[in-house]
């Protein structure tokens, strides 16, 4: 026994049970919090800070290969993090947040500023502007938020990606809800609420992807579509027009939150008072993707065109396992090499994708393949870098455009607490009927995917495909992001 003693007692010196600043982390139960180490003396000055995760995440993030914990121990900041429902939506999760940011309020005896992460700042506005926890709360700085959504979770509950986001997991009401047509919803109603005007919010944007490889690349290269992005959140939906945007920086989506880049350049916003510059939004050019997506059994094989002045493509093989045997051939019957694998992250984790960039490619039909042993589950998605895109956003209009023999076929599904309800399809579809086509009544989440396809003024064929979501209320209200703005 005494030697038990003794070896214990060694453990307890080489490794005490605190340490400065060393790690914590709750176990992801939703509704656990807990303060960081603490502070001999608090300036006054200096209230606490809450640090809230996103999506799929837990209060580890904030320890985690992070020293966001240490950079505000050694500052002199009383802090505190929560665990909230990874998977649930932001009236879950608010509720939750609300009930829990009151007792942290009794334990600090004062008001306290919250720094929260993705998901976890649209879950913060919930919190404080409908369960009234706006009056335990200075101010709220938010990092990669996706306040206006994320283009990535329309796409999960798309036509070509149902089948693909269902297996891997990721359907869920966390993700639901961070549809853009869902969030437009909410934005309306979140921002025109009497207690919105009762916070000061201070947003901070990523715009630098993964790099080739990387788990955000897939991410990334698809949001480019709609804008400079982290890798999960485009930097103009990470904005409020009503809050201070502190910075966009060269941050991705897992950056944004390490101490050592980041706190630094908030610091100057964890005071009673602060001031700061308010960021401007930067003029996008949307360049639309082409998508496929279903069940491969054995081999599939998808093509597509690509026209004439195309700078780049990038080709994406997602699927949900990593076994495929990738194949793309050019219009001459040319493979081409250079794909990597790597894991999917954020709205598409779980998933693993085979990635490939061709730079000034040969205009023509292109073909992709999968080989694979075991069946699997598959998305498959081309971005462009092309000009051509202004002349299909006037077509779609009925405005003068260039193109010629355009057709539009249109896929829609309606959701109902998440839950598919109803699906339909025109195959081809003018203008004027797209937008009869596409004017929803009955209430419920909209999927929409609008696949376009034909000629340009030289006569070389090309194909895009549009996602959007359109959200309807029971009072027959529409909410949407134009995706072609």
């Amino acid at each position: 026994m005494k030697k038990i003693a003794f070896l214990i007692a060694v453990l307890l010196f080489l490794y005490p049970l605190t340490s400065e600043a060393g790690f914590k982390g709750g176990d992801g139960d939703p509704g656990y919090w807990f303060t960081g180490d603490p502070i001999e003396a608090p300036d006054p000055q200096k209230p606490p800070i809450v640090f809230i995760h996103g999506l799929n995440g837990s209060s580890s993030i904030w320890f985690d290969e992070n020293d966001m914990s240490k950079q505000a121990w050694k500052n002199g900041y009383e802090t505190a993090y929560i665990d909230l429902y990874p998977d649930k939506d932001m009236r879950d999760n608010g509720a939750l947040l609300s009930s829990k940011l009151r007792e942290m309020y009794e334990h600090f005896g004062r008001k306290m500023i919250l720094v929260s992460y993705s998901k976890g700042g649209i879950d913060t506005q919930s919190a404080l502007i409908y369960h009234d926890a706006y009056r335990y709360v200075e101010h709220v700085i938010t990092l990669g938020t996706p306040h206006y959504g994320s283009q990535l979770a329309d796409l999960a509950y798309s036509n070509w990606a149902g089948w693909l986001a269902g297996i891997i997991g990721v359907k869920n009401d966390a993700v639901y809800s961070l549809q853009t047509g869902y969030m437009a919803s909410f934005r309306e109603q979140a921002d025109s609420h009497p207690n919105r005007g009762k916070t000061r919010y201070y947003t901070l944007a990523g715009n630098k992807i993964g790099g080739f490889g990387s788990v955000l690349f897939f991410g990334g290269v698809y949001l480019n579509v709609f804008g400079s992005n982290d890798g999960a959140v485009v930097e103009k939906n990470a904005r409020l027009p009503y809050a201070t945007n502190v910075a966009a920086g060269k941050w991705d989506h897992f950056s944004i939150i390490k101490g050592n880049i980041t706190f630094p350049v908030f610091q100057s916003l964890l005071t009673i008072r602060q001031n700061a510059n308010t960021g401007s939004s930067k003029t996008e050019n949307t360049s639309y993707p082409y998508i496929r997506g279903g069940i491969n059994e054995g081999i599939k094989e998808e093509e597509f065109s690509v026209e004439k002045g195309v700078k780049e493509i990038t080709v994406h093989w997602l699927s949900n396992h990593s076994s495929g045997n990738i194949k793309l051939t050019d219009p001459h019957g040319k493979a081409v090499t250079g794909f990597s694998l790597s894991k999917t992250a954020d709205v598409f984790k779980g998933g693993f994708v085979h990635s490939a960039t061709v730079k000034h490619p040969v205009a023509g039909k292109w073909k992709i393949s999968s080989s694979v042993k075991q069946k699997e589950a598959y998305l498959f998605v081309t971005t462009f870098d092309s000009q051509l895109d202004q002349q299909i956003a006037k077509t779609l209009d009925a405005k003068t455009s260039s193109l010629a023999n355009v057709k539009t076929a249109v896929r829609s599904i309606r959701y109902e607490n998440g839950k598919q309800v109803e699906k339909k399809e025109l195959k081809s579809a003018t203008a004027k009927t797209l937008q009869q086509y596409l004017s929803f009544k009955q209430a419920g989440m909209y999927s929409v995917t609008l696949d376009i396809s034909g000629k340009t003024a030289d006569n070389k064929a090309f194909n895009r495909t549009i996602i959007k979501s359109v959200y309807v209320n029971d009072k027959g209200q529409r909410f949407e992001q134009n995706p072609l703005h």
